[in-house]
């Protein structure tokens, strides 16, 4: 019996014996489509146990940090305790998606749903997912969350569900191949908060973009 890639790639390869009867757009787009469904799988490192305590650890080792909630209720509070620890208003810039208009936020916060400026002290997203391997957060820009989210404010806030943790690189980068909507223009992947030896060998952490990145991953499965 034929599998479904080695089908998928018979298909794709008749197709693209064909391509002379195609424009050039349309036999770049199928020579991709041929490359991705007949690349053979790369060797990858042995990620072991639960993802989650994996993704802490790495996270956690480049300086971010992590907070699990049980339920979408409790994303606000948990949002609220980091604001505390730092000192920092109920202010923020915010991304547009269905998922972070869906929570329930404080109405008494400040939130603007638009692209951030230098005066922006915090920023909330959502993500395409989170990578245990490294420890890195995948967030893909759109209309609906700007690219300045990532870069702007000094303090970034990341919240998903624990669903949209994967284990390796590849896994992250073929979500975005399946995507069934319109690619996004930028894909960013973050590990840990921005942060550079450049000056006197001393690190400093908020060079390039935030100085502080914290995921939030409601589990409720428990």
């Amino acid at each position: 019996m034929v599998s479904p890639d080695t089908a998928k790639a018979q298909v794709f390869g008749d197709i693209r014996a064909a391509l002379s009867e195609f424009s050039e757009a349309q036999r770049v787009e199928i020579d991709l489509k041929y490359r991705q469904v007949s690349a053979s799988e790369t060797p990858r490192p042995a990620v072991d146990g639960v993802l989650i305590d994996r993704f802490i650890e790495k996270h956690t080792a480049v300086h971010g940090t992590v907070s699990l909630v049980s339920s979408y209720s409790e994303l606000p509070a948990t949002v609220d305790e980091f604001l505390h620890a730092h000192n920092l208003p109920p202010e923020m810039v915010m991304g547009n998606t269905k998922f972070l208009r869906t929570i329930d936020w404080p109405d008494e916060w400040s939130i603007a749903r638009r692209p951030a400026d230098k005066s922006d002290r915090v920023s909330v997203t959502d993500a395409l997912c989170a990578i245990a391997e490294t420890g890195t957060i995948v967030v893909a820009s759109s209309s609906e969350v700007s690219s300045t989210h990532m870069f702007l404010p000094e303090n970034h806030i990341v919240v998903m569900n624990i669903g949209q943790l994967v284990r390796h690189l590849e896994d992250a980068l073929q979500l975005v191949a399946n995507a069934e909507r319109e690619h996004p223009r930028a894909i960013h992947m973050i590990t840990g908060p921005s942060k550079t030896a450049d000056v006197e060998q001393t690190i400093q952490y908020g060079a390039h973009g935030p100085r502080r990145l914290h995921a939030i991953f409601v589990d409720s499965s428990n």
